[in-house]
């Protein structure tokens, strides 16, 4: 599929906003990705990234309303894509895909030309969307984390 043939009417990508933040936490709920954290924490995760490159925290709106989101960072050496989500009701129509493709402009613009990112083993469909975009399973990498300070972030 390329996404300037598919195009979702409607839709308009922007980066975040602070008028956003509790539209973010409600797709991440819904999209089960807030289960390590109190709501607390899954806020202050969402203000931390708006202030350091705010331009890669995406949001996707119909009508006004925040139907889809996506993290982009960016550690100095290379891209990454995190917490794509997309609301239930408007899935399967093209959304997470031009989020993707915006994302990944953002970065090409910024000269990063290798981007990565993680997806649960049990996400049938998050594999098959990454795999569908081009993105290739790295069978070589283990992915190793260290919780510090008593969290218990699973990521």
């Amino acid at each position: 599929m390329n996404d300037d043939e598919h195009r979702t009417p409607g839709l308009s990508i922007r980066p975040v906003t602070e008028a956003d933040i509790q539209a973010v936490v409600d797709l991440w709920d819904e999209a089960g990705m807030t289960t390590y954290a109190s709501a607390d924490e899954i806020v202050e995760e969402v203000t931390t990234k708006m202030a350091r490159d705010p331009d890669l925290f995406l949001v996707g709106e119909v009508d006004g309303v925040v139907v889809a989101t996506v993290m982009g960072t960016f550690d100095g050496h290379r891209g990454r894509i995190k917490r794509l989500a997309v609301g239930r009701d408007h899935r399967r129509v093209g959304m997470g895909g031009q989020l993707t493709a915006e994302l990944e402009r953002l970065f090409e613009a910024r000269g990063i030309t290798r981007i990565r990112l993680e997806v649960w083993a049990e996400n049938v469909g998050g594999l098959a969307f990454w795999e569908h975009r081009g993105y290739t399973l790295e069978p070589d990498i283990r992915y190793f984390v260290r919780n510090l300070g008593g969290t218990s972030d699973p990521c």
